[in-house]
Order: C-alpha cells, then structure tokens, then sequence
C-alpha cells in the first residue's frame, strides 16, 4: 500500500534502503539531510559510512569517480549547485567517458546531489540550475524529480544503476506531499494531472507549481494536463511530444534560463516536428537571481506566469 510521505521522508527513507540493500553505498558529505532538512537520524545509523570531507569539491568528486571505479557505490553530497562547478571535471570529462575510453571495460557509477533552484534568499552565487549544461554531457544521467515518487524511484535508479548520475534536487521541494509505495516505481514520464484545454510539461519544483498553477486555473473553468519529466538526460522527448500532440496547446514550464534548456530543446522539437500545437516557455529569466524575494519572483517562473501562458493559449484560439 502507498503512504503519504513529505519529499524529504520519502528521499530520506530511499537513502537508509539503499544503504541498507547494499553496503558499497555510502555518502561523502553529509548535506543530502543537512543542513537543509530536519535530522533524520542517518548520521547515527550509518556513521561509518558517512565520511565527512574537508571542503574541496574538485577532491570529492574526484573521489567519488575513483571509488565508483573501484566497485564502491558513492553518493558525493555536493550541497548548493554552484559548488559542482569547482568540482566540475571530474563530473563532466571524467565519470561520464571511463566507459568509452575504457571499450566497456570499466565505468563510474558515481551519484552527485546537488541542490539547485532559487530557494529565497541565496542569490546569484547560491541559486543556480546547472541541469541545462549538465544535459548535454554525454553519459552523464541527470534525473530531476518533483514529486515524493520521484525522488524515491530517483534514489533508486541511480544507486543501483551503471551510469554515472546526477540528481538535481531542490530545497523547498522538501515539505512537498505525495503518495509512494512500498518498493521503488521505475522513474519514468507521468501525467500525473489530466486535462483537455492545455498540457503543462515540467519537473522538480516547477512541476508543483504547474500543478498549482492548473488548479487555479480550473476555478476559472480551463482544464489543464500537468506533465513530469524527472528524468532529463536522456531525456524522453519522443514521449512528450506524443503526449503534447493529444493536448494541442503546450506550456513548457523551466526554472533554467531559456537558451539551452531542457523545456527550451523540447519546445523546439515540438515546433520542428510540426506538431500542429501552440506552444509557450517560460522560464526564468536572464538575469543573475536577486536577493530579495519580491525580486526573485520577476525572475523565476510563478504559479501566476504558468497560469497567464496558458490563458495566453487558449484565448488566442478562442477559447
């Protein structure tokens, strides 16, 4: 039976069973439960298995490259997303190219996390979305999640997989309810809201705010689709576009910047592929995040900006 879990409790109770399931899992930092999240007791179950590094990202990824090529299954906590971008090599020219350059003969499966987003008040050093440059690392997974399914399945995937993966997490996804069941779904495109009028298409927090978006926007008697695609690279743009042909007017819904995004390359494959839909993005804009909320809040997509570009479709066909 599925339970109702916080994203937090369902990513926190996905880590203690996948070090449960297998003891070459273990963390190099800590921050995948603090010091954003309330405790949850992992430090004191799996104390051996957390090892808690001086700060230098450049060593820690590379670390979590070597054991990962040792047979060891690492989850390299890098914290706040910018900081991936000291340790950016190993995670881009190292973990994703062992196995090619090695002809299959030995791979990385390491695991960053990262915490990406505007989470109010980090500003332009501490707010950034690196998924979009991470998208096109070849051999790198980059998974996404919205949802407290997703993030469990999303544990799942990438500690037990054989790619390198990074998961790109936010921060005020953490409160988030949802239901997930008792064993790890396959992370994987969902409809998680129907509708005829329009399909939103996003993910991690942005994909909440389309569904809250869609839930306004239902009182004003426009029913609206609501899209996720936790998994970003290799991203199922197939699938999304089958799923947008059906619905005919299409939000693409990003907190990265617009030029090279994934809602951005989505957008455009729709569009090349004459689809015979209008389509919208929105996205944040370009400009480095401010400090003040009512500030962010022009910057980054809101429930409100969703909301308006799907008006924007629909009246403009008449509806």
């Amino acid at each position: 039976m599925s339970r109702e879990l916080t994203y937090h409790e369902a990513r926190s109770r996905a880590l203690f069973r996948e070090l449960d399931a297998n003891p070459e899992v273990f963390v190099l930092g800590g921050s995948v439960s603090l010091p954003f999240n309330p405790d949850d007791g992992l430090a004191e179950r799996y104390g051996d298995r957390i090892i808690w590094p001086p700060i230098s990202e450049f060593a820690t990824a590379g670390i979590g490259v070597g054991a990962a090529m040792a047979g060891l299954r690492p989850l390299v906590a890098v914290s706040t997303a910018s900081f991936i971008f000291y340790g950016w090599a190993p995670v881009v020219a190292e973990a994703p190219n062992i196995r090619y350059l090695t002809g299959g003969r030995t791979h990385a499966p390491v695991v960053f996390h990262v915490m990406a987003g505007s989470r109010r008040g980090g500003g332009a050093q501490h707010e950034h979305t690196p998924q979009a440059m991470l998208q096109n690392v070849p051999g790198l997974r980059v998974l996404a999640p919205g949802t407290p399914a997703d993030v469990d399945a999303a544990f799942h995937a990438a500690l037990t997989g054989a790619d390198p993966t990074v998961i790109v997490d936010h921060v005020l996804l953490a409160p988030c309810e949802g239901p997930v069941g008792p064993t790890p779904a396959r992370l994987a495109l969902s409809l998680i809201r129907d509708g005829y009028d329009a399909l939103i298409v996003s993910y991690s927090l942005m994909l909440q705010r389309g569904l809250a978006a869609a839930a306004t926007l239902e009182r004003e008697g426009i029913d609206v689709a609501v899209l996720d695609v936790p998994c970003l690279h290799p991203l199922p743009v197939d699938e999304v576009l089958d799923v947008a042909a059906r619905h005919g007017r299409v939000v693409f819904v990003d907190e990265s910047r617009g030029p090279g995004s994934p809602a951005s390359y989505m957008m455009a494959r729709a569009l090349e592929d004459g689809l015979g839909c209008r389509a919208a993005l929105v996205c944040t804009a370009e400009a480095p995040a401010p400090f003040a909320p009512h500030l962010l809040d022009q910057v980054v997509p809101t429930e409100e900006r969703i909301a308006q570009a799907v008006r924007g479709l629909v009246r403009a066909d008449g509806g």
